[in-house]
């Protein structure tokens, strides 16, 4: 249960807080009977009562009969497992709830971005499920996803592909994506190879893998973090390197740049402190990407800056970041920004 609140918004509650829980509200309930005491069973069946259209589940040890009897007595949709193998509870909850990874797209986004969009979405889903499941990354899936980036920047244009990803409802996909968008038309502008193009793709979307560790209550929080909330975000690098060290096919440039990230020039980063030298190239492009993803995004919490001002920040960060690197990002950021003001304009605002 607790990994499913990784990859959809979820609270825990006690048994004995079940009446307070507002099971109404909620789209699926889950309840490990296991662990519950026969006084409880009452509360619990209580307010499951007073819920009507929501889907429950009961979590069973296998062949205990007291588990079955709890399970009967409360009423819940479906039984499962406690020993159900975490991938197929995931595919379950997916069918019950629809896919957390996958946003809703309107029908005026151009065809390719569409597909892109949408094989972006599936591909950093896919990932999310094998950290948590302890299975291989799909990294064949995530090279086709990479490619129809590519392809649909030079069809339709990276406008069009950004704003289709922040329709996403997910900050933390919404994140990773907008990075991904930027980070291949960075490595267009620098000429880069095609494998080094989808290294750095690859790198890019799953530079914040790290993050499935830590409560979605964080991720999307719509507030300020507290000291203690910001420490858990700053574990993450660490953690998408335990992710992806030695998986097949992830190459060790890939596990550099998802590491490293959050590195600055002059020593002030996290979490390893490199500086100068010891920061890659990739890695200096990804954390211009990354900042400037984050500074253009609309929070609940913050508006959405310009891609000039967003632009302007990073040259004030002076030798913390690469400025020769930012000079040949420019293209990326007054690209946006010149379609951001032709659509200014013709709005008539």
């Amino acid at each position: 249960m607790h990994k499913l609140g990784q990859l959809y918004p979820a609270e825990l509650f006690e048994y004995g807080d079940a009446h307070r829980a507002g099971l109404f509200a909620a789209d699926l309930v889950l309840i490990d009977v296991s662990e519950s005491e026969d006084a409880d069973t009452e509360t619990v069946r209580q307010a499951l009562s007073e819920t009507r259209n929501v889907t429950s589940v009961a979590l069973v040890r296998p062949n205990n009969r007291r588990d079955e009897v709890q399970a009967n007595s409360l009423g819940t949709t479906l039984v499962w497992s406690r020993i159900r193998p975490v991938k197929t509870v995931l595919k379950d909850v997916e069918r019950l709830l629809g896919s957390y990874s996958m946003p809703e797209i309107p029908g005026d986004v151009p065809p390719a971005t569409r597909k892109s969009v949408q094989a972006v979405s599936r591909a950093l889903g896919d990932c999310v499920t094998s950290a948590i499941s302890d299975e291989p990354f799909p990294v064949a899936q995530i090279g086709r996803a990479v490619d129809l980036t590519l392809s649909s920047f030079r069809v339709e244009g990276l406008d069009a592909w950004t704003a289709a990803v922040q329709m996403h409802h997910s900050h933390t996909y919404c994140h990773s994506m907008l990075v991904t968008g930027y980070a291949l038309a960075f490595a267009d502008v620098m000429g880069m190879t095609v494998d080094e193009r989808a290294r750095l793709g690859t790198a890019a979307l799953l530079h914040d893998v790290g993050k499935v560790f830590i409560p979605l209550s964080i991720l999307d929080k719509a507030g300020k973090l507290t000291d203690e909330e910001f420490a858990a975000i700053k574990m993450h690098p660490v953690k998408s390197r335990e992710l992806l060290f030695g998986q097949p096919g992830i190459s060790d440039e890939v596990v550099d740049i998802a590491a490293h990230h959050h590195e600055y020039l002059d020593g002030s980063g996290y979490p390893d402190g490199l500086k100068g030298d010891e920061i890659s190239r990739s890695v200096r492009m990804l954390t211009i990407c990354d900042i400037y993803a984050a500074l253009t995004e609309k929070r609940a919490y913050k508006p959405a800056l310009s891609p000039r001002q967003a632009y302007g920040i990073l040259v004030d960060m002076g030798r913390k970041i690469d400025q020769g690197l930012l000079k040949m990002f420019r293209q990326v950021a007054f690209e946006a920004d010149r379609v951001a003001t032709v659509k200014r304009k013709a709005g008539g605002f």
